[in-house]
């Protein structure tokens, strides 16, 4: 954002914070209804030698770049950044996320400003990683509102990133995610596992990307599997035991939406289950082209999404 004037003046003598969490945030809360809460282009991971990326390499010198805007017309002064590193995940609680650190940085009125923090993965912790951002200015007060929780939609001063790339070579492959509920209470949750039709949404991938010449494919992947675990135990950010072999049979795919899967599941307070897609590759896509398959879990009863990620499968 350049130096110019504020929206209709309205942010003149303040600040206005904000971390991008969609292509097409601009700030204003909560999110408007229909735009996805997990692919901000403001969270990047650059990795040794420069190149921006979405896996981290072990042992190296990676980077986590986010981008904070400053909408208003006066500078945040030593305004905190914060980032967070969790598993991929539907939806993230502070007890599966993981600090890697913060600093102070300033923004000018009007402007944004980039900040970067180093960042040498141990194994655990390097390959598909969601991130998580948030920035907090203490005068004037310009702050998340609550920072016991990730409120992605409702809270304009924190995003996340959760894309995922991956390379099909063989017939088909699986990839591994958690299903949290994230709320202070029991909740039934359906989950659905859907390939997007790219049509209009073809420039809002290629910003969420950051890539503008993503070519994406036009013969739909022929199948979609989703399986859940048992319930793990979780401390400090990481599960108490092993993942286990998912369970199958606990979702079903209806035959009149062949690139829809989707499932309910009940789950208590701050549970967390263990997830599997399997993809199956579709010999007629030339290598190169890219489908989007985007996970969701949305609360039964009031209807609302509590989180996503995305896949970016692209054939080998």
């Amino acid at each position: 954002m350049s130096n110019g004037e504020g929206k209709n003046g309205e942010f003149d003598g303040i600040t206005y914070l904000y971390i991008r969490t969609n292509p097409a945030d601009n700030g204003n809360v909560p999110l408007a209804p229909g735009l996805e809460f997990w692919i901000s282009p403001d969270i990047t991971i650059i990795q040794p030698g420069g190149m921006h990326g979405y896996e981290a390499i072990v042992d190296g010198g990676n980077q986590v770049e986010v981008i904070v805007t400053n909408a208003g017309g006066i500078p945040a002064v030593d305004a905190y950044v914060e980032v967070f590193l969790a598993d991929p995940s539907t939806a993230f609680s502070p007890a599966t996320a993981t600090p890697l650190g913060g600093d102070f940085i300033s923004i000018d009125g009007y402007n944004t400003k980039t900040f970067t923090l180093s960042w040498v993965p141990t194994v655990n912790e390097a390959g598909h990683r969601c991130l998580l951002a948030r920035v907090c200015l203490s005068m004037p007060p310009d702050c998340y509102s609550n920072p016991a929780i990730f409120d992605v939609v409702g809270d304009r001063h924190v995003a996340q990133r959760n894309i995922n790339v991956l390379k099909i070579k063989e017939k088909s492959m699986s990839f591994g995610f958690l299903v949290v509920n994230p709320l202070p209470g029991q909740g039934e949750f359906l989950v659905t596992a859907t390939e997007l039709k790219v049509g209009r949404k073809g420039e809002m991938i290629r910003t969420a990307l950051g890539c503008d010449f993503a070519q994406f494919a036009t013969a739909p992947l022929p199948d979609i599997r989703l399986n859940l675990s048992e319930p793990l135990a979780w401390e400090g950010g990481r599960p108490t035991k092993e993942l286990r072999t998912p369970l199958t049979g606990r979702f079903r795919k209806p035959v009149d939406l062949p690139s829809r899967f989707r499932g309910k599941v009940a789950m208590a307070a701050g549970e967390v289950r263990p997830g599997v897609i399997t993809l199956s590759r579709n010999p007629e896509v030339r290598p190169g082209d890219i489908h989007v398959v985007q996970v969701t879990q949305m609360h039964t009863k009031t209807r609302r999404t509590i989180g996503g990620l995305w896949l970016i499968v692209q054939p080998q």
